[in-house]
């Protein structure tokens, strides 16, 4: 067994670990997930990738991180998100496109898949691109096996020589309504290209600004964590420590941010201000506790949601915490973002323990098609995946009770690898080889 990765797995897990041995790897396996009854897990409302988290799992969290309730302080969560919070189905679009004779306009086929769901079709049509550049285009689209389908329409422009833009709308031929596409184009050669974009079950998918501030008028504000920060989005450098800014912009989901804020109980009557570009509230540190704002924007949807409680004790002693690592592909590559390639590993699978629950805090090197799954219970993770020349993988959390520290398996299946351990192989850094040049590399710590 060999250690291998670049500096940037280490540093984006954080883990001292020792190395350890395990057991032997089953290669070729068509492995999957079985079905559980989750056990007593006792950590509130299910975690994944991107939920909106619930007070219990929030409190078990950040209790181990932030100081307690004392005599002279409270200890107060405040979770904010914004967006499209219902989570619109979300299709991602890609495709070649062709010049007729004339250039003037031509043809255009592509795929789609809906993004956490197991469904996908086809999709073509026709565009024009006059001389100015602002042309249209109109086509449909089919689920595989033909069950169902409809139009799509809209804008089809050229940004300069080589790119352009897309955006408009599609519906059902059904008659039920569908929503906003958006996407970008680029020209490879004289005669075609390809392009990309998204399409949302919503009225809109345009970006909707949501910078912002917390302000509290005493004691202090600290950023637990953000949920789904991409692109530009980011905490801003901060000038004092009751104050919070940062950037965010949406689009075809949400954004959010999780708070702790840290209050003289002397002040219960205090100031606390959330604002963003859509809205803003007061409140005063008395109203924070059982809080729960959700108040729409705009007429296509968007909204914000607003909940606050104090942070609990997490009763560390009757459950057993591990934080994995999980990678896959080419680790000796420095980094784990994958370039355009011909050939594609296929890394689908799923992790799962036999009892309590797994929670994912962040995936790596995630693109293209690669999403986890949405859950069907907190024991189970289920994730698709593919690599080049680079690597993907996730950083879960296990919460297993302490009665059952001692017959619990921990189960990890990517493409054609599986591994089973038991609590007592799992911590360490374990390396294994998956076939035809790809490894897979578990990294586990306990506390």
């Amino acid at each position: 067994m060999r250690k291998i990765g670049g500096m940037r797995w280490a540093l984006i897990l954080g883990l001292s670990l020792a190395l350890i041995a395990s057991g032997a790897a089953i290669v070729g396996s068509t492995a999957a997930p079985a079905r559980v009854t989750t056990q007593e897990l006792g950590a509130g409302d299910e975690v994944s990738m991107e939920a909106w988290p619930g007070a219990q799992t929030l409190s078990n969290e950040l209790a181990r991180e932030f100081p307690q309730d004392d005599s002279g302080n409270v200890t107060i969560a405040l979770v904010a998100r914004w967006g499209y919070l219902d989570d619109p189905a979300v299709m991602a679009m890609a495709g070649r496109w062709r010049f007729n004779d004339t250039g003037t306009g031509g043809e255009f086929a592509g795929d789609w898949h809906l993004l956490g769901r197991r469904i996908g079709g086809t999709l073509h049509g026709r565009f024009t691109l006059p001389p100015d550049g602002r042309g249209e285009f109109r086509g449909h689209w089919e689920v595989s096996g033909g069950r169902e389908g409809g139009s799509l329409w809209g804008s089809w422009t050229r940004d300069n020589d080589t790119h352009g833009s897309f955006a408009g709308s599609w519906d059902f031929s059904s008659g039920r309504d569908g929503g906003a596409l958006a996407g970008r184009w680029i020209q490879v050669d004289r005669e075609s290209g390809g392009f990309r974009g998204h399409a949302v079950a919503a009225p809109s998918i345009a970006p909707v600004d949501w910078d912002g501030a917390v302000k509290t008028e005493s004691g202090v504000v600290h950023v637990a964590r953000t949920l789904r920060f991409e692109r530009n989005d980011q905490i801003l450098p901060r000038n004092d420590r009751q104050t919070v800014e940062w950037t965010s912009t949406t689009t075809v989901n949400w954004d959010g941010i999780v708070f702790v804020l840290r209050i003289p109980r002397a002040d219960a009557d205090a100031n606390v201000t959330l604002r963003t570009a859509q809205v803003g509230f007061t409140w005063t540190v008395r109203e924070l506790p059982g809080l729960h704002v959700r108040q729409q924007v705009d007429r296509a949807g968007h909204a914000i949601e607003v909940a606050g409680f104090v942070l609990g004790r997490h009763p560390d002693h009757d459950y057993v915490r591990f934080e994995i690592g999980m990678r896959w592909g080419n680790l000796s590559a420095p980094d784990g973002p994958d370039p355009e390639a011909r050939d594609v590993t296929t890394w689908n699978g799923f992790a799962q323990i036999t009892y309590g629950g797994l929670a994912v805090e962040r995936v790596l090197s995630f693109e293209r098609g690669d999403e986890v799954l949405p859950r069907e219970n907190r024991a189970t993770i289920v994730w698709h995946s593919s690599t080049t020349s680079g690597w993907d993988g996730l950083v879960i959390t296990a919460l297993v009770p302490a009665a059952h520290a001692g017959d619990t398996y921990f189960t990890l299946h990517a493409g054609p690898f599986t591994q089973v351990f038991t609590l007592r192989e799992l911590p360490g850094d374990h390396v294994f080889d998956a076939g035809n040049g790809g490894m897979v590399e578990v990294r586990a710590v306990r506390g």
